[in-house]
């Protein structure tokens, strides 16, 4: 009888030992916290910050429209993104940009007046924490330059970078703040454009740059909902 007793204590001690143990090594899954298109009506903002990438599980679309462009250019530019888990693809087309600002001093004397009708391209990328990414672009624009009667058009092909971070103010709605560096390899105007000033003396434009020899950044509103 001592013996049975004594078998009994200790199997119930090594259950109450063993129980906790179970019990923590299956906890409950915790559901992610709401964010972005995901979050309720009543989360503002929206954003809810992590380390983690915001990688959505179900495919996300998003448009968004650059307030630069229409603020500094007098054009417009819109773009539309596609993500899934951490990859993206993006598309972005640009129009009627006067960019007359960007010439240079001898060409402002001649009185300048450089166009760009349409920039277009896209690029691929990866999102690296909460909604950082970075992405490699490929973009095609079309400038036209202009200085009395004399007029002349070519085309430059960019190839380079982008990092930008993305914040969700109420649900979909976002504003997304970008750098991108994107340098010239190719132009079918490789050794410039030659005008005449009022004076009659020669000088070369040579094949315009985005922002500061590719360095320039914007500012994209728009929205992403979950497909």
């Amino acid at each position: 009888m001592r013996n049975a007793c004594l078998a009994a204590l200790a199997a119930l001690s090594l259950a109450s030992l063993t129980a906790p143990l179970a019990l923590a090594a299956d906890p409950a899954p915790v559901p992610p916290a709401p964010h972005g298109p995901s979050a309720p009506d009543t989360q503002f903002p929206s954003h809810h910050f992590q380390l983690a990438a915001h990688a959505p599980e179900r495919v996300q679309l998003g448009f968004h429209y650059g307030l630069i462009q229409p603020l500094l250019y007098s054009g417009f530019n819109a773009a539309a993104d596609v993500r899934y888990q951490r990859f993206i693809a993006t598309y972005s087309h640009g129009q009627g940009l006067d960019m007359t600002s960007t010439v240079n001093a001898t060409e402002k004397a001649a009185g300048m007046k450089l166009a760009m009708p349409w920039t277009t391209g896209g690029g691929v990328g990866v999102l690296l924490i909460d909604e950082l990414y970075v992405l490699a672009d490929f973009k095609v624009h079309r400038w036209e330059a202009e200085v009395g009667n004399q007029k002349a058009g070519y085309n430059t092909v960019t190839v380079g970078a982008e990092v930008g971070w993305r914040f969700f103010v109420w649900k979909g709605f976002n504003l997304d703040f970008v750098g991108r560096y994107w340098p010239n390899v190719w132009s079918n105007a490789p050794n410039g454009v030659a005008f005449k000033d009022a004076g009659g003396h020669t000088f070369v434009h040579e094949p315009a740059h985005q922002g500061l020899g590719g360095l320039f950044g914007n500012v994209l509103a728009g929205w992403a909902f979950n497909l």
